[in-house]
């Protein structure tokens, strides 16, 4: 048992799981139809064990980095000797499998956007390349794996690529974006220590109040196109939900933008 908390641990999954179950409503705003369906159960999970994979060989990758912050030391299940190395690895390639074999009976589209997601996720931790420490590729691959192609598998999974999904975008990738500057602020100093090269370390004079409230902007845009695009037939329940979404979004923005 203590093996298995342990690697439940390791998937850190409280620090997304809550933001995962807006799939649902993601689904009611695409295809409506289609939220009551078994589909819906497999694209949640998809994403759900895609996700933990990606964090799961993020925390294993850095484990050796993790050791010098005290916190990160007693959260990492590998620097705390609680799983080897070894077990992490098996764990985190379960975990790939399954989100991938579950795109697999989706269609082919998404199981090669879960590909790609899978190859990203992996090229951003693993230390040959670790995306994560090259200023600019450091943002611009967190938005692609953990933003755009997460959305875009489960929009691909209920519909056909059309305009919606400029909306999304609008919110999606610079919502993603404050995601990944955030933790590169909170991770400052044992990034700092580690001289993992990121582009907060590389740039960190940039005025990052004006990027945040510029990127703040383009997301409100993006819900104000989305609630005049919704279909009428759905009209005053797609824009509860999307009225929810938003203010969930602006606690999480200003949440971001108050540690500056």
């Amino acid at each position: 048992m203590l093996k298995i908390e342990s690697l439940l641990r390791l998937t850190r999954a409280d620090e997304y799981l809550k933001v995962l179950f807006l799939v649902f409503p993601l689904i009611f705003l695409i295809s409506p139809q289609n939220l009551f369906t078994y589909k819906s159960i497999v694209i949640f999970l998809a994403n759900l064990f895609l996700t933990a994979f990606s964090y799961t060989f993020n925390d294993i990758e850095d484990a050796e980095d993790d050791y010098h912050d005290t916190v990160k030391r007693a959260r990492n299940t590998i620097t705390s000797k609680e799983l080897t190395k070894n077990q992490s690895y098996s764990f985190s390639l379960l975990l790939l499998f399954t989100g991938l074999i579950l795109l697999y009976f989706i269609s082919p589209i998404v199981f090669i956007l879960g590909l790609v997601l899978a190859l990203i996720g992996f090229l951003y931790s693993w230390k040959p390349v670790r995306l994560k420490a090259i200023p600019i590729i450091d943002l611009i691959s967190h938005v692609v794996f953990l933003g755009a192609l997460q959305f875009l598998v489960t929009y691909l999974a209920f519909r056909s690529l059309d305009l919606l999904v400029i909306p999304f975008l609008m919110i999606i990738i610079p919502y993603s974006l404050m995601n990944q500057i955030s933790g590169e602020l909170t991770d400052f100093k044992v990034d700092k220590t580690t001289k993992i090269n990121n582009t907060v370390q590389k740039f960190g004079e940039f005025n990052l109040k004006w990027t945040l409230a510029i990127l703040s902007v383009i997301v409100v845009a993006g819900f104000s196109v989305l609630i005049f695009t919704m279909p009428p037939e759905n009209g005053i329940i797609s824009l509860l939900i999307t009225l929810a979404i938003g203010v969930m979004a602006f606690f999480r923005l200003h949440a971001i933008i108050s540690k500056l």
